[in-house]
């Protein structure tokens, strides 16, 4: 006879473990977005309070970007332009518009940075591979 006093405790468990892999887990706000953030090999994105940011050093297979090919070129990539929550007060999803400068000088681009970690040490990814949960982090 199978004890059925399991069951609850195997599906909550297997709720948590599914709820793991189903991607971000949090949301910022753009107080909390505000600040330098840095990733392997030297990359880093720092966003201003008035919703500008500066980009240097991001690998150029770190970013898959909407509307057109990435720009030309290896290495990796810098430029600057402006912010914004994907939301009202807080979100998941930070959009970064770029201005013709720097590795975008063909034109202006745009990418999204998803929340990987919210919390005392949040971590945001450039998501390059929907096959792949994150793509380049960076942390703050």
């Amino acid at each position: 006879m199978r004890d059925s006093r399991r069951r609850p405790v195997l599906l909550l468990g297997g709720l948590f473990a599914l709820e793991a892999c189903t991607g971000p887990s949090g949301e910022l706000s753009a107080q909390d977005a505000a600040g330098v953030w840095k990733g392997s090999g030297g990359g880093r994105v720092e966003f201003d309070d008035d919703g500008t940011f500066t980009m240097s050093g991001i690998p150029r297979s770190a970013i898959e970007f909407s509307f057109i090919d990435p720009p030309p070129g290896q290495g990796n990539l810098s430029g600057r332009g402006e912010w914004n929550l994907r939301g009202d007060d807080r979100s998941g999803t930070i959009a970064m518009r770029f201005a013709a400068a720097g590795s975008f000088s063909d034109g202006p681009a745009s990418t999204l940075l998803q929340v990987e970690e919210a919390g005392n040490r949040p971590k945001l990814y450039f998501d390059t591979n929907p096959d792949k949960g994150y793509g380049y982090t960076i942390r703050r």
